[in-house]
This record gives structure tokens, C-alpha cells and sequence, in this order.
């Protein structure tokens, strides 16, 4: 083993990159023999850990994992010894690794999902085993369209703009009919409740309800989605694409129930990846069948709620 001095020559700084952490513990690791050493940083946020002090000391392309943690705050990097340098000079920035809520989540937050399910945030010197923001936003988004799709609403108030559905058609499926559904719900604002006055085959001839001149001829049920022709005059034929909505929807907050589906779904999918990687990867899954219980309980929850869900709609309409 060579017994030539390597020193780290590292200079730690605050989040802001400008601010020298003092008193601060730095710990180089030798990935190689597992060996570590450590020291404080002086006044200057400075301190210089010589590889050679490892009980091992070191060889020519051992990896070296420099790191240091400060509550929420840590940093973590890794260095390729290079004998025919001798050292290595670099600054440390601590990042802060507290829980950052994902902007593309609506329903759960990740610091959410974590209290939930009780787990930690990932780190990778602290808590490897911990879940990523980037894990939960990605499997969340998608598990969020989903519950979009199957109850044909959106749980959220986007930003306080809601959510446009235009120039949604509807068919008049007999003569006379003066009741259309629309798509999505609850209902927050109308700007077209449009009929066509003309017969299938013919150059569409379009009346806007929602317009003042014809308050008294149209009404709606912002729970339901229901749009009702209050006056037959307007009674459109019978036919393809007879109505068009154009509206606004969603709600001001995200239901309980829907928060916890939400999550739910998030963490099955997760739990599925899970044992789809054990699998792929031919490692065998002790405990197998405890792990299959605990997805089909979770289905058991998901599919409840849902249900609960799925006939307060129902019951609306």
C-alpha cells in the first residue's frame, strides 16, 4: 500500500454556496475496504482528511465517497483516487434534503404520502432506504389521471382556474329531449350551451343559451352536470352532435376520500413495481406471499373507496 500522503483538501459551504460551515463533521469512505476517517472543518469551514491515515491506506483508483450530513442538510461526493496527482482539492455545497413537495401532485403532497405510509425520505447517506420525491410524483401523476378518467371529474381547482371542457358535443337521442349530461363535473361556470336547430345533414344553425337574451330558456346542475332546455322552442332534432357545452369544472378542495385513494393507488403501483423487479432480476422473494396479502388488502381499500366514490356520482345524477 502506498504510505505517500493523499490529502482531501475540502472547503464546506452552506445551501447558499457562499456561507463556510464551521465545526462541521466531513467523513471520507473508501468504497474498496470500507474504511473511513474523519474530521471537523476550523474556522474557515476548511479541513484536510489524508487517505494515507486510513487504516488501509489506499491504491491507485479507489473510490472515495466524501460526504458530510447537518440535519436536513447533507452533501455527497465521490473522487477517483489518482496517484499520479497525489491530492484533491473541492468545494462541498450542502443541499437541503427536507421534504419538497412535488408541484405536479394534486391530490397528495409527498411529504403526505411519506407521513402516511410512514417512510422516510431518501438520502443517500442517511436513509438509502428511503423514497424518493421523484418515485412518488412520477407513479402519482399518473395514478391522479386515472381516478380523473374513471370518475369523470377532476378533484382539484388548478390553481384556482379550473379545468375548460370546449365545444363538448351531445346527440339528441329522441325528439323533445331537453335533458344532456355533460362530460366532466361538478360544474363551475358555463360560457356555451349551444343548439343546433337544424336537422342531421343539414348546415348547423347554432343558438347560444348561456347568453343573456335566453336566461330564462336553460338552467343547469352544477353537481350533476345536468343541462336542461327549459323552453321547447329550442328543443333541438334528433341527431349526432345536436348540443355543445363549453364550461368550466372541478372543486375548490380535494375530497378526504379521494386523497386516500390517491394515495393508495400510488403506493400498489409501487408495491407492484416492487415485486416485478425481485422477479425480473431472479431473486427469490422470501415472504412472497405476505407481500401478495398485503396488495390484494390494498386492492380490497382502493376498490371500497372507489365504490363509495362511483355511487355518490351516481346518486347525484
Amino acid at each position: 500500500m502506498p504510505s505517500n500522503p493523499y490529502p482531501l483538501n475540502l472547503t464546506l459551504y452552506d445551501t447558499d454556496g457562499s456561507t463556510v460551515q464551521v465545526s462541521k463533521l466531513i467523513t471520507a469512505r473508501n468504497e474498496t475496504t470500507a474504511e473511513t476517517i474523519s474530521e471537523t472543518t476550523d474556522g474557515s469551514g476548511q479541513v484536510i482528511l489524508d487517505l494515507a491515515n486510513l487504516t488501509s491506506s489506499y491504491t491507485n483508483s479507489d473510490v472515495i465517497t466524501i460526504y458530510s450530513v447537518d440535519g436536513d442538510k447533507t452533501v455527497y461526493v465521490q473522487h477517483t483516487v489518482d496517484t499520479s496527482v497525489g491530492s484533491y482539492t473541492t468545494s462541498l455545497t450542502y443541499i437541503d434534503t427536507s421534504v419538497t413537495d412535488s408541484t405536479e401532485l394534486r391530490y397528495f403532497t409527498a411529504s403526505e404520502f411519506r407521513e402516511f405510509f410512514n417512510m422516510d425520505s431518501y438520502n443517500a447517506t442517511s436513509s438509502p432506504a428511503g423514497i424518493k420525491t421523484e418515485q412518488i410524483e412520477r407513479i402519482g401523476v399518473g395514478v391522479e389521471l386515472e381516478i380523473d378518467r374513471i370518475t369523470r371529474s377532476k378533484f382539484d381547482d388548478n390553481s384556482g382556474s379550473y379545468y375548460t371542457a370546449t365545444n363538448e358535443y351531445h346527440d339528441a337521442k329522441w325528439l323533445s329531449q331537453r335533458d344532456f349530461f355533460s362530460k366532466y363535473g361538478p360544474i363551475v361556470s358555463v360560457t356555451k350551451f349551444e343548439v343546433n336547430s337544424e336537422a342531421e345533414g343539414e348546415t348547423a344553425d347554432w343558438t347560444n343559451l348561456a347568453e343573456s337574451d335566453y336566461s330564462d330558456y336553460w338552467s343547469y346542475d352544477a353537481d350533476t352536470g345536468r343541462f336542461r332546455i327549459e323552453n321547447s322552442a329550442y328543443y333541438p332534432p334528433k341527431g349526432p352532435k345536436q348540443v355543445r357545452l363549453t364550461y368550466t369544472y372541478g372543486v375548490s378542495s380535494t375530497p378526504k376520500d379521494i386523497k386516500h385513494l390517491a394515495m393508495l393507488m400510488t403506493a400498489r403501483e409501487m408495491a407492484t413495481a416492487g415485486l416485478m423487479s425481485l422477479a425480473i432480476k431472479g431473486t427469490q422473494m422470501e415472504g412472497s406471499g405476505g407481500s401478495i396479502n398485503i396488495l390484494q388488502s390494498m386492492d380490497r381499500q382502493i376498490e371500497r373507496l372507489l365504490n363509495i366514490r362511483m355511487r355518490t356520482i351516481a346518486t347525484n345524477a
